[in-house]
């Protein structure tokens, strides 16, 4: 199971995000590499910034959520939310340097919470431990950047 929580996954991973340049172009998928990172940032901020609704319903958190987190890959066009939608009403660029340097804090800030860590409810699944944060988090970096070809 690929986590964050693993130094060498983690390390794999801002390696990756450093070889991101501002021209970078995705291979599929609507927005640019400045809204890919601050919807990354977002994403990273949910377990500890309470900034999206909880519509998580018994289906998404019981049989859905392990599905995602342990045995399906992250599909390509999943429909998200406006609140995590960058070209609607998610977060906004801050900038291609700002927002690299953020997503590269909060993946080592959340690869590295204690097991016991308690964090805030995901908007679908529910309630997450940090365990499982990070392994959707691990999931969630390599689907973006596998769209814009790092």
């Amino acid at each position: 199971m690929k986590t964050i929580r693993d130094e060498r996954r983690r390390a794999a991973l801002v390696q990756r995000i450093n070889a991101l340049g501002p021209d970078a172009t995705p291979r599929w998928g609507r927005v640019n590499v400045e809204q890919m990172l601050s919807h990354l940032v977002q994403a990273g901020e949910l377990p500890f910034v309470a900034s999206v609704p909880d519509k998580s319903t018994w289906a998404m958190r019981n049989v859905v959520k392990p599905l995602v987190l342990y045995v399906l890959p992250m599909p390509k066009e999943v429909k998200i939310s406006a609140a995590m939608d960058q070209q609607k009403d998610g977060r906004k660029p801050l900038g291609f340097e700002t927002d690299r340097s953020l997503v590269i804090e909060l993946l080592n800030r959340l690869g590295t919470l204690p097991a016991d860590e308690k964090c805030l409810k995901h908007p679908m699944f529910g309630k997450m431990s940090a365990k499982e944060w990070a392994v959707i988090a691990h999931k969630h970096m390599d689907h973006h950047l596998r769209q814009f070809g790092v």
